[in-house]
């Protein structure tokens, strides 16, 4: 897999496996960056790269989700998931 598949459509982090809710998205990206940093200090940089490139395209779709929930009206944008 080249690509990270995570993306943000109309106030929702979407991927490979459906929707994500905020919260989740967060929690995954603290476990791709933990990840990340662990496979560098032990010399996997494949995995390390693989990791990091992860947690950098779902912080983008995160943010761009929390944004145009903002948008739309909602105060606390992960509201929008319960």
């Amino acid at each position: 897999m080249n690509a990270a598949p995570f993306a943000h459509v109309g106030g929702a982090v979407i991927a490979d496996h459906g929707p994500l809710a905020l919260a989740a998205s967060r929690a995954l990206i603290g476990f791709y960056d933990v990840e990340a940093r662990l496979a560098a200090e032990g010399g996997a940089r494949r995995w390390a790269n693989l990791c990091a490139r992860r947690a950098l395209t779902l912080t983008a779709a995160a943010g761009d989700a929390d944004r145009w929930r903002r948008a739309a009206g909602w105060a606390d944008p992960d509201a929008a998931d319960g």
